[in-house]
């Protein structure tokens, strides 16, 4: 792992202003996985020779992506959420979505009703449980097996690097330059599950309707994340020391 460390610290931070290959929100991660010679895909596997990648550029940008999974409970469960569960497009109130951070250590109240993580060690699931304005327990369906949840996180993120870079923009066109680069191992999967139950860890529900054409007034699922701020990284991953010249593995 030292040996692919060192590649994509070398070929990372050996680039000056770095001219994006796309366009969006993807674009400084998708920039930064052309620099290392991989195509961009959507495998649930780490994005390079067994390391996930995380590159951000704004500050403003707290949480990290940990990885995307639907409730693995029923078929259609995220469509059933928005349903049931969503609130009025802003500016298509006829419509419903549901956009919305649920955490293991509090309730969040939306749209007359409280929600919140439960994790069932008993019956190894992390459930999402709804109560009325009465607090009394209306849907507890919604849910992820403990099992799918350990094979995503261990299959993806075992090892993990977090990069920092700069946006410029400059005749029109955007650049990166990557500033900083961190590795981390995995600590375990029984610490995900401690950290869910804290409020660390959250579930970050993206449901939207598409607003124009040929889809629109469908729903538009982001993907249902599973986030951890910035900041407390190190609870879920050890960093891993490493230098341009003499670099050790934890």
């Amino acid at each position: 792992m030292q040996k692919v460390m060192k590649e994509i610290y070398d070929t990372v931070l050996s680039h000056d202003w770095v001219k994006s290959c796309t366009n969006g929100h993807a674009a400084v991660g998708n920039t930064l996985e052309m620099m290392l010679g991989k195509q961009t895909e959507n495998f649930e596997l780490p994005d390079y020779k067994g390391i996930e990648l995380k590159a951000k550029v704004s500050k403003k940008e707290k949480y990290i992506t940990l990885f995307n999974s639907t409730p693995d409970s029923y078929l259609f469960e995220i469509k059933r959420l928005q349903k049931e569960y969503g609130y009025p497009d802003a500016k298509f109130p006829d419509f419903k979505v549901f956009n919305v951070s649920i955490y293991g250590n509090r309730e969040i109240f939306i749209n007359n009703h409280y929600f919140k993580l439960l994790v069932d060690y008993i019956n190894q699931k992390v459930i999402l449980t709804i109560y009325n304005k009465e607090h009394n327990l209306i849907d507890d369906l919604t849910s992820w097996s403990f099992q799918m949840l350990k094979e995503k996180l261990e299959r993806k993120l075992s090892y993990l690097s977090i990069i920092h870079a700069e946006r410029k923009i400059q005749n029109n066109e955007i650049y990166f330059k990557y500033k900083t680069i961190a590795f981390y191992k995995l600590i375990s999967f029984d610490i995900f599950l401690r950290l869910l139950e804290r409020g660390i860890i959250r579930i970050n529900f993206q449901i939207g309707v598409y607003k124009s054409g040929r889809k629109f007034g469908q729903i538009y699922d982001h993907g249902t994340a599973f986030s951890i701020h910035e900041s407390n990284i190190t609870k879920l991953f050890t960093k891993l020391q490493f230098d341009n010249n003499e670099h050790t593995s934890v």
